[in-house]
């Protein structure tokens, strides 16, 4: 059982480290606001100015500067004081206290020495406090007193006592035991781990959303790329046909239908750079640039923009023990375990009668004055005692609370189950999608070439006249399609595999990353 004190003290401190915290915040916000330049972001709006970037620098900026991973990031540090305030309770207590007190009173017998009493009384005590990983109340104490009195009798007037005491209780059955005195430390370590995984989930989440949107980006760079080559095939086309025309060789309804096809890759040029600008935005969001009144409204250029086609053959089996080994999810989820184990132990003792062993030994001195006292403190004059303390509680509160942990822990088993279930299915699903990517990307390949090959077999045809300008049309939109696609699967390939690392956990594995303590 807790000592009214210590309890106290520990919440004191948690208030005070909580009102700190709140300060901080408050003076971090306060500092922000004041950082923020409008002026700046203003200025640089008119700029022209060109970032050139890596897949790696996107990565360092998301580190650096993500403001979830910056939240994430203090939640450690926070429960590392919550460790600090759960030890507080095997700290000592200095204690000191002095008393006078003086009395006069008639006398009610002759033996008082005096027909009317006076006493002075003078305490002067100190004390040390604290409580061992045992259970175990360690109490040593110094009692000095110095009495005075106006009674014939009293031999020496005033006396000094001083007397040095030890003072042990130790619990036998409730609050008994290492592990139920350090149950609060190992709960507050294990929280702090959980914050800790739960750090790297959120490191994890943000790596894999850089680099998801790293490659949106090149994908909407090739976008627009294909289309400024499908306009241009298509303005060559018309050049062509506008010249035919005033020979005669093509209609005006030709001449009609490739001036739309022309309007028409026009706007769907607009679109893709529509498309590219917003997935710029989302880059730079990520990555958190936008707080950056020098690079906010700067284009980014990729440095490291081929897309890579590295067939991955894994191995399903290994994929499922990876997850279960690195995935920060499931270890937060067995270290909660821990501790609901913990606070079924606590619980359990909480049913036991508290019954205390209580033993005290101390030393006299008595002396003439404070020195004498002690100079007479002699193991002839000695003050001991033993006991047994027995505090039986009358009610149910703590079975009912016994019975609750172990419910929570059933409870906690339970998802866990669910959660193993979820894994083993989305690291099959991840699983499967980089294979099916893998020969997405090899048939959107022979589609491609098979689609150039077509298309400039139908240019030659098309320039002897054996094919029609719809149908040239057609090839070009055909071509293009068939490019697209295939930028689309390399893309798509690269992404299944980003989420397979953050399925099986090494997200940090495969991008070699150390998260700091």
């Amino acid at each position: 059982m807790k000592r009214p004190e210590k309890y106290f003290l520990t919440r004191l401190r948690k208030f005070f480290w909580g009102f700190l915290i709140l300060l901080i915040s408050t003076a971090y916000a306060e500092e922000s606001l004041n950082i923020f330049d409008k002026e700046a972001f203003i200025e640089s709006a008119n700029t022209n100015k060109v970032l050139r970037i890596s897949l790696v620098d996107c990565i360092t900026f998301a580190l650096k500067n993500n403001s979830d991973i910056k939240i994430k990031r203090i939640e450690p540090k926070i429960k590392e004081d919550d460790i600090r305030i759960a030890r507080s309770d095997f700290e000592p207590t200095l204690t000191a206290n002095w008393t006078l007190r003086d009395n006069t009173k008639p006398s009610t017998s002759t033996l008082a020495g005096a027909n009317i009493l006076q006493t002075r009384d003078i305490d002067f005590n100190a004390s040390l406090s604290g409580k061992l990983i045992t259970g175990t109340e360690v109490l040593i104490e110094l009692i000095n007193e110095r009495y005075k009195s106006n009674s014939s009798f009293q031999s020496i007037n005033p006396y000094y006592t001083a007397e040095p005491k030890l003072t042990l209780t130790q619990p036998l059955l409730r609050d008994s035991g290492i592990s139920v005195n350090t149950a609060e430390i190992r709960i507050a370590q294990n929280e702090r781990l959980v914050s800790e995984e739960d750090f790297k989930e959120t490191v994890m989440e943000i790596i894999t959303r850089t680099k998801a949107d790293y490659y949106d980006y090149i994908y909407y760079l090739e976008k627009y790329a294909i289309a400024s080559s499908a306009l241009r095939r298509a303005e060559d086309l018309l050049e062509i046909n506008k010249a035919r025309y005033q020979k005669g060789l093509v209609s005006s309804v030709d001449l009609l239908e490739t001036e739309s096809a022309v309007a028409q890759r026009q706007k769907a040029l607009l679109s893709a750079e529509a498309e590219l600008k917003k997935s710029e935005d989302e880059l730079k969001l990520i990555t958190n640039l936008v707080d950056d009144p020098q690079v906010w409204n700067t284009k980014i250029e990729l440095i490291d923009k081929e897309i890579e086609f590295n067939v991955e053959k894994g191995d399903l089996i290994e994929s499922l023990k990876n997850a279960f080994k690195y995935r920060p999810d499931y270890n937060s989820q067995m270290i909660d375990l821990k501790n609901r184990d913990i606070k079924i132990l606590t619980a359990k003792n909480a049913l036991f009668p508290t019954m205390d062993l209580v033993g005290s030994f101390g030393l006299n001195g008595l002396g003439k004055d404070y020195q004498d006292s002690i100079d007479n403190i002699s193991s002839d004059y000695k003050d001991w005692s033993v006991g047994v303390k027995l505090s039986i509680p009358w009610g149910g509160e703590e079975r009912t609370t016994y019975d609750q942990k172990k419910l929570e822990k059933a409870q906690v088993l339970i998802e866990l189950k669910k959660l193993e279930q979820e894994i083993i299915l989305e690291v099959r699903d991840k699983f499967r999608a980089v294979d099916i990517q893998m020969r997405q990307v090899e048939a959107a390949k022979i589609s491609k070439e098979k689609e150039t090959q077509n298309y400039e077999a139908q240019k030659e045809r098309y320039a002897q006249g054996q094919v029609s300008t719809h149908e040239i049309l057609e090839y070009q939109e055909n071509l293009a399609q068939a490019e697209l696609d295939y930028i689309k699967s390399l893309i798509d390939y690269n992404i299944a595999i980003i989420n397979l690392e953050k399925s099986e956990g090494l997200t940090l594995v495969k991008n070699n990353i150390i998260l700091e303590e």
